[in-house]
């Protein structure tokens, strides 16, 4: 059985290049061969879809954006939460708990 992933592209289109996650979700639906159980969608500013969209129990969920890091523009980073550091279910946890890692430059 494959796994279910999401791939969310949110931003807001208006703000230059804090549309930069929905560029990249619609170029990711416009090219052909998505492998199976990958589903790629354009959130936009609706945080509230994203949040219900997120309890159909996906098993992995990537999240597009622009956040501003103190570094070059087009530097990409992945941002993995530590799972060790997560509160008990249903608090708040800090969002120190995610660790950068600098991809590259573009």
């Amino acid at each position: 059985m494959s796994r279910k992933v999401l791939v969310a592209g949110v931003g807001n289109v208006f703000l230059g290049d804090d549309g930069f996650g929905v560029e990249v979700a619609g170029r990711l639906l416009s090219e052909a061969g998505l492998p199976d159980g990958v589903v790629v969608a354009d959130f936009g500013i609706r945080g509230i879809h994203l949040a219900y969209e997120l309890l159909a129990g996906y098993d992995e969920v990537i999240l597009v954006d622009a956040v501003p890091m103190d570094e070059p523009p087009g530097t990409l980073a992945v941002l993995e939460p530590s799972l060790d550091e997560a509160g008990p279910r249903g608090r708040r946890v800090r969002a120190g708990g995610a660790h950068r890692r600098p991809r590259h430059d573009t």
